[in-house]
């Protein structure tokens, strides 16, 4: 008959549980899943991704030779500055790259272990590191925009400190 209620949708009204109960029993079932593949595999980026980040922080060259033949510049006619601005610049994403590794290593172990507590900790050592080496190279640039830069550090900094705090609980 039109417009009457279908029997699987018919029965009593059930009041929905309040919002705090759901998100507990997410946290309970984040907390306890653990997935050993996932966590290795990101575990195993993590370490890659983290030597990738040394290299750019510490090793890397300002010119390799397929950013020479890429961009066919004959790199004993750059000055100086722009050897230094290069150096700069592949700190910084260094800085980015590792801040990726730390985050990866985070959810690599969560999903090992379950342990939230990685979440934090990882996430604020990835912030931090990442926004304070932006702020670094930001600082050696004289950069017109290191209010903003500063401005974002903060924000990342009281972040993680607000994130290691809250990792003891």
């Amino acid at each position: 008959m039109a417009g009457e209620v279908p029997s699987h949708l018919r029965g009593p009204i059930r009041a929905m549980p309040p919002a705090s109960e759901i998100l507990n029993r997410r946290q309970f079932s984040m907390e306890s899943r653990k997935d050993a593949i996932s966590g290795t595999l990101l575990v195993v980026l993590s370490v890659v991704t983290l030597g990738i980040a040394t290299f750019f922080l510490i090793v890397r060259p300002p010119m390799l030779s397929e950013d020479i033949a890429y961009t066919g510049v004959d790199i004993n006619t750059l000055p100086e500055a722009f050897h230094d601005w290069l150096r700069i610049v592949f700190r910084t994403w260094g800085g980015f790259i590792a801040g990726l590794g730390c985050l990866l290593v985070g959810i690599g172990v969560f999903l090992l272990t379950g342990r939230r507590r990685w979440l934090y900790l990882a996430s604020a050592a990835g912030i931090t590191l990442a926004f304070g080496r932006f702020l670094l190279s930001n600082i050696e640039l004289g950069s017109d925009f290191l209010w903003l830069i500063a401005a974002v550090f903060s924000l990342a900094l009281c972040a993680g400190v607000l994130l290691v705090v809250r990792s003891s609980r």
